[in-house]
């Protein structure tokens, strides 16, 4: 009765190789819960069909949703015009079909999206796992005449977390969600993903929700205000459950690892303790690295870190709220580097601040870690997504974005120009990054 579907998000670069991953697990996350209360639901992940046209997927998503009365559809910024297409597209095969957005994108920009897209009738706001399962049950009742269309307004206006349109055409939010204790929420049955075309081989867990930290190009503090941890016998539950489907050969977890230092002790101990064999990489930062966490992550099988270094300025760095000690991070991949795990090392171009001269003392910065063949660096264009505070205090930043088209946020366009930096320098400035990732791709 429930269809849930995940748009296209992977790279062209990243299709069919190892480090193919995984739908958003937020419709996961949703379908557990959906499971849970013996509603039924399936999963169109249009993932899996990389290799057709536009015409050829129009048609799979159209006779799909034909048995499907509500249709939930997951967005990031940068994916929320194919959102919008599929809703289009549903709405004209059957315009009594409902639609319900959720993700970081449609969270932060709710009121804009319903003001001017009639195809859609509802968006959950920030974590869906309660509201979105008490709309579908509402939903349920409205249609099978259990009730009002008062009672419905009355009952809808108390689910916290939902935005919609009322019938004078207003937009009402009924405001945010109480935050979840995030170990209730049942594993991701993943199990609902079709094999049909290929099998996923990089399974990804979420070991958190929140941040600590504030820095400025990042929504993940707003979408979820409360820092929290998940248990380390979910953790371990959910491993076990990816182990047994005996498709997966490695395991990427999110995000930082290392928030908590007992948990993230603890967090390698069970790979040790319980001898668990399945390759597996993480984010965490590592600034605060020292040489026995590095040890500990080699014994319990990392194969690989990934780390936000973003700048190698203080200047920059304090600007933009991320209060990270460069030599700290240098030292700390000497660490890793010690024990031989390799390294994804993350920088941003064109922060608040970033100047001319602080982007040379970032390439001599990225000169003296000690990263080998097995490393690589991505770098990024600096990207205002809503929600984030370059977004929300544009004017605090100093920063002009005059590039709105979302197709576009995805970390490889240049989006705002800044006092310091023009958009032709910042392109000029790009182009030499990019040039010092394709080095260590090639090398």
């Amino acid at each position: 009765m429930i269809l849930l579907i995940n748009p296209k998000t992977t790279k062209p670069t990243e299709f069919q190789t190892d480090f193919f991953r995984e739908p958003n697990l937020g419709i996961l996350y949703l379908a557990a819960i959906l499971e849970q209360n013996n509603i039924p639901v399936e999963i169109l992940d249009l993932e899996q069909y990389y290799g057709l046209e536009p015409e050829e997927l129009n048609k799979i998503i159209i006779e799909k949703i034909k048995q499907y009365e509500i249709i939930g559809i997951t967005s990031l910024t940068n994916t929320f015009y194919l959102v919008k297409q599929i809703a289009e597209l549903i709405k004209r095969s059957n315009k009594e079909k409902i639609v319900v957005l959720g993700g970081p994108h449609v969270s932060f920009q709710y009121e804009e999206i319903l003001k001017i897209e009639p195809v859609i009738d509802f968006i959950c706001v920030g974590e869906s796992e309660t509201s979105f399962l008490k709309l579908i049950n509402l939903i349920f009742r409205e249609k099978n005449n259990l009730m009002s269309s008062q009672m419905f307004g009355r009952e809808l206006d108390a689910i916290k977390g939902l935005a919609y349109r009322n019938l004078e055409g207003n937009v009402i939010f009924t405001g945010l969600p109480k935050p979840i204790d995030i170990d209730t929420i049942p594993q991701p049955p993943r199990y609902l993903l079709s094999q049909e075309n290929f099998y996923y081989r990089v399974a990804s867990v979420i070991i958190n929700r929140g941040c600590p930290n504030s820095c400025s190009f990042c929504s993940r503090q707003k979408l979820f205000p409360k820092t929290r941890i998940r248990s380390l016998d979910s953790i371990l539950s959910e491993i076990r459950d990816i182990i047994s489907y005996q498709t997966y050969n490695y395991i990427n977890f999110y995000d930082n690892i290392n928030i908590d230092r007992k948990f993230f002790h603890g967090f390698c101990r069970l790979f040790i303790d319980n001898e668990i064999k399945i390759p597996w990489g993480c984010e965490l930062r590592v600034d605060s690295i020292t040489a026995e966490d590095a040890r500990l992550l080699k014994e319990a099988g990392c194969k690989l870190i990934a780390t936000g270094i973003e700048s190698a300025s203080i200047k920059v760095l304090k600007n933009n709220l991320k209060y990270q000690d460069p030599k700290r991070v240098l030292s700390g991949i000497k660490h890793l580097k010690a024990v031989n795990i390799p390294i994804q090392a993350y920088f941003v171009l064109g922060l608040p601040g970033e100047t001319e001269l602080t982007f040379q003392e970032t390439l001599d910065f990225i000169k003296e870690l000690p990263l080998d063949t097995d490393d690589k660096i991505n770098y990024f264009a600096a990207t205002p997504y809503p929600g984030s505070r370059l977004w929300d205090e544009r004017e605090r930043f100093n920063i002009n974005i005059f590039e709105f088209n979302f197709t576009k946020y995805d970390c490889q366009h240049i989006i705002f120009e800044t006092a310091d930096l023009s958009v032709q320098k910042l392109e000029n400035l790009f182009k030499i990054a990019k040039d010092i990732e394709q080095f260590f791709k090639r090398n």
